[in-house]
């Protein structure tokens, strides 16, 4: 558990992770990390955060410290994993004493095949008590949030009443790059290529397309080890392991990102995090044309959006590297202008005034 001493004037809030933020950042834990990181820079923020066992010592330390006591607001970041009994007893605890608790419920991933095989009678029982356990821990809040209205119909079912769901999609931070260089010719991808739901196959096949075509295109894919395509690495790929503002000092020679992911059920309901960071990184955006990745490009006018199938995938990419100067210059000032609408600190400030909080 860590925390913040508390200043005189300054309310306090509980943050509660249920991954662990010491072990790098990717998807979930970039989106927690940032969010925790504004939230301290407005409020006194507590944080307990980690597996079940350490979120379960964590809470005990808390409520035996009597930190809960003169506590403004609690804000659960759900994980793909079920919630433990502690989690849901410190909750009701909480509840008891009528401090306002915001969930936010991140995917449903146990109730999509393309995303989670019931293979083993661990996963079968999870896919079975995902929506129980999940609800539980909502009834636990006062108020629930999710990346995507699809989302929240899949989680909800017929408990949604006639209210719009909260939604508190993902932020962006803006990177500290230059403006896209119209010579550059590498695209950028981050997270993992060995997942067929995430585009891997189509996109290097798409790569290959291009190449063929006379476009010198070359790829680079930041990914944790064992992410990286399965077998020999063409000489046109470069691996790169790192994280948050390290990939900034690559984004010089980065012409534009590039998002290849299949078209699911779940891909079209997800938000994924990428995409709001790559809007920060001021280059033009390339995405298939999956329901909520398509509409942030399209609303934002800062890229292309195309099928999603390797020749698909070919054509964005070439128009892209075959674009005016202009129009790359457009592309990547409009994406900047995206995520500067949708900062971290927004999604920061909407937490605080849902919990009622007054900074």
């Amino acid at each position: 558990m860590t925390g913040t001493a508390g200043r005189e004037g300054r309310q306090r809030l509980l943050l509660v992770s249920m991954y662990p933020l010491d072990r790098g950042l990717w998807g979930a834990t970039t989106r927690i990390t940032q969010l925790r990181d504004a939230l301290a820079r407005r409020i006194d923020l507590d944080v307990i955060s980690g597996t079940r066992t350490r979120r379960a010592r964590g809470f005990a330390t808390y409520l035996a410290g009597g930190r809960v006591r003169g506590l403004a607001g609690i804000y659960v970041e759900n994980a793909t994993t079920l919630p433990g009994p502690a989690d849901l007893v410190f909750l009701a605890v909480a509840r008891a004493r009528g401090i306002p608790i915001l969930t936010y419920v991140r995917d449903a991933q146990q109730l999509f095949p393309e995303y989670y095989e019931a293979a083993t009678l661990k996963r079968r029982l999870s896919r079975v008590l995902f929506l129980p356990a999940t609800r539980a821990l909502m009834q636990l809040s006062t108020t629930v949030a999710f990346p995507s209205r699809g989302l929240a119909d899949v989680v909800l079912g017929d408990q949604r009443g006639s209210e719009e769901p909260r939604l508190l999609p993902p932020g962006s931070r803006l990177a500290e790059a230059p403006p896209v260089d119209p010579t550059a010719r590498s695209l950028l991808f981050v997270g993992s290529l060995r997942y067929q739901a995430h585009g891997g196959a189509i996109l290097l096949e798409a790569m290959e397309l291009v190449r063929a075509g006379g476009n010198p295109v070359e790829l680079i894919c930041v990914a944790r080890a064992g992410d990286e395509p399965p077998g020999p690495l063409p000489s046109w790929l470069r691996v790169v392991r790192a994280e948050g503002r390290e990939i900034d000092a690559l984004l010089p020679r980065v012409l534009a990102s590039i998002t290849p992911r299949r078209k699911t059920p779940y891909n079209d309901l997800a938000v994924p995090i990428k995409v709001m960071e790559y809007l920060g990184y001021g280059r033009p955006l390339v995405v298939t044309d999956t329901t909520e990745t398509a509409a942030i490009v399209r609303a934002a006018q800062c890229g292309v959006v195309v099928p999603d199938t390797a020749e698909g995938l070919a054509d964005g990419i070439a128009l892209v590297a075959e674009a005016p100067p202009a129009q790359l210059a457009a592309w990547g000032a409009a994406a900047r202008r995206a995520a500067a609408t949708s900062s971290w600190d927004t999604r920061a400030e909407s937490i605080l005034r849902t919990l009622g909080v007054v900074t």
